[in-house]
């Protein structure tokens, strides 16, 4: 069974997005280049939601490099009710239930299925418990107004704390475990 690994970056007030949807604040640098290139072994398949798989598919098919080369050509699955097609290489578009499919996916062999950005997708998942590791890259500010990444609602989620790491920028990377009861 393959584990569903949320990534996301907020600010230290739990921001996603600044006023008008900005993300310039991301503190990217060397040092999460090289994190990046740590985990990205990990990842079997990319989940997005409309807006995610978009500014995704417009950047890395002309990007160039390794990592550029591991983007086009891993597996990647957009959910969305409002799209016509996904044309990004190795990309299938669902429509269905969010939370069966992901299920569905997850029961399947191969390396883990990662999940970048999109707060409403992740909020469904959330709501279904289908989240096995939460991945934070906490950027050193506060945006004071913005998109909220929870936007509460779900009941208590018990985490445990398994990395931590410090990068030179600043940003605080933390990976949480879901701590389940059997």
């Amino acid at each position: 069974m393959r584990k569903l690994i949320m990534w996301q970056m907020v600010t230290v007030d739990g921001l996603f997005e600044g006023p008008g949807g900005d993300i310039g604040w991301f503190a990217f640098d060397e040092d999460l280049g090289k994190y990046i290139d740590e985990v990205h072994h990990e990842v079997g398949t990319y989940i997005y939601g409309r807006a995610t798989y978009r500014m995704m598919a417009d950047y890395w098919p002309s990007a160039e490099g390794p990592f550029a080369a591991f983007m086009n050509n891993v597996e990647k699955i957009v959910f969305s009710a409002t799209l016509d097609r996904a044309d990004w290489n190795n990309t299938t578009l669902l429509k269905g239930d969010v939370a069966q499919e992901v299920a569905k996916l997850k029961d399947l062999d191969g390396r883990d299925i990662f999940l970048v950005g999109g707060a409403r997708l992740a909020s469904t998942l959330i709501e279904h418990d289908l989240i096995d590791e939460y991945r934070f890259g906490i950027n050193p500010l506060l945006l004071g107004s913005g998109t909220p990444f929870f936007k509460g609602g779900s009941s208590r989620l018990d985490l445990k704390l398994i990395h931590s790491k410090i990068l030179k920028s600043g940003v605080v990377i933390l990976h949480y475990e879901r701590l389940r009861t059997q």
